[in-house]
């Protein structure tokens, strides 16, 4: 008779070892630090007519559902992980489905691209797929290599604004920006960027920074917070302010209500605010916001101010545009069920991208977010009852291939 073991992991999370924790490693760097600007100076032929079919997809995108299918071909008949695993995601079937149906829309009714569904919104539902279950020892590394790309591209962008270089040239609807005042980093568009750092500073106080040492996480939430300077996107800068005070006035009254609280980060907050404040006062002195206010009125911010919402309608209809925005819908809640505090981050996601054109274009930034909240914050609690009963006999010689490399 066989013995029996709870099995935590899902079907879909790749199995333990040097090979698949490689492959979401380089997934996650591909996806934060290759933008589209990456790609076309690249000479990928990402954005324009003509070419390989394959070239108008992401690499990061592709490489994804390649470790999912290496995830599946694990198993004897990769059929059975890719069913069972969708099983477990009802709402992540239903939302695919919705966009098939408007990528079918797109293609036979309206003639638009439909490429732009596959890395803006397919792209996030293999994320999850493949992250929402991982063990908590990968989750640990993964985790310190997100903190370690939103560092790095932050810096990156104080880097372009203070030198006056720029990694790649900004490029909208064919023209080169070439007077642009604000970076683009690694991850591309100043406004894709201030949409993620700002969903990283939402992380950075939802839970994320639990991984790391207390005296770092101040210090990289300032970063950040210099980093929305740079990438200039008002509507991202200003929810963000409304989400600190709001964090810090429920923080306050939850102090105040009896519950524990950590007296090192109050010290290095009852630091850290008089050292901010003035610096903000010594860059005021010096000009620095009117030097960005005179920028901002004279290169103007006319790029992707229209409403992610108002161009899918315009695009699509409004019938098909509402069968989509259900299935988004149920893949939120699905996301949100995962990693329960990920709701403050996916209501400030979706609030930046309301005030611009974000995620009806072509990108990698709704793929971003998703593994950000599965790497960054923990998962919800499960009962030992919900978790999947399966004989060891049949996990052991059925469950895995010896593709499995440690």
């Amino acid at each position: 008779m066989a013995q029996s073991a709870t099995r935590v992991s899902g079907y879909l999370t790749p199995p333990p070892g040097t090979v698949f924790g490689s492959l979401l490693a380089l997934m996650i760097i591909f996806f934060v630090t290759v933008s589209a600007y990456v790609l076309i100076e690249s000479g990928w032929n990402y954005g324009e007519t003509g070419g390989s079919p394959l070239e108008k997809i992401h690499p990061a995108t592709l490489l994804a559902a390649f470790i999912l299918l290496l995830t599946a071909c694990t198993f004897p008949n990769p059929l059975v992980p890719l069913v069972n695993g969708f099983a477990d995601y009802p709402n992540v079937v239903l939302y695919l489905v919705t966009v098939a149906l408007v990528m079918v829309h797109a293609l036979f009714v309206v003639g638009l691209p439909f490429t732009v569904f596959i890395d803006t919104f397919i792209g996030p539902a293999l994320v999850f797929l493949l992250l929402s279950e991982i063990d908590e020892r990968r989750r640990r590394r993964l985790a310190w290599l997100v903190h370690a790309l939103f560092l790095a591209n932050t810096l990156l962008g104080l880097a372009e604004f203070g030198l006056g270089f720029r990694l790649t040239p900004l490029h909208v609807e064919g023209e080169t920006l070439e007077e642009e005042w604000r970076a683009s980093a690694f991850i591309g568009h100043p406004l894709s960027n201030a949409m993620l750092t700002g969903s990283y500073m939402v992380l950075l106080l939802s839970g994320g920074a639990r991984d790391l040492p207390t005296w770092l996480k101040p210090v990289l939430f300032l970063i950040a917070g210099a980093g929305m300077v740079v990438f200039g996107e008002r509507a991202a800068t200003r929810l963000i302010v409304l989400f600190v005070a709001w964090h810090v006035l429920r923080r306050a009254m939850e102090v105040l209500s009896g519950k524990p609280f950590d007296p090192i980060l109050v010290l290095i907050g009852l630091i850290g605010h008089p050292v901010l404040a003035g610096g903000v006062l010594v860059l005021a002195d010096q000009g620095f916001f009117d030097f960005v206010h005179s920028m901002m009125r004279h290169y103007g911010l006319d790029y992707g101010i229209e409403s992610f919402w108002v161009s899918d309608v315009l695009s699509h209809g409004l019938i098909m545009s509402c069968v989509f925005f259900f299935g988004l819908f149920l893949f939120c809640v699905e996301v949100v069920r995962a990693r329960p505090s990920g709701l403050a981050v996916m209501l400030y996601f979706f609030a930046v991208a309301s005030a611009s054109l974000s995620l009806s274009a072509k990108s990698q930034s709704f793929s971003v977010l998703i593994l950000m909240v599965m790497v960054l914050l923990p998962m919800a609690r499960r009962p030992e009852a919900m978790r999947r009963e399966i004989p060891l006999e049949r996990d052991h010689r059925a469950g895995r291939a010896p593709i499995q490399v440690a």
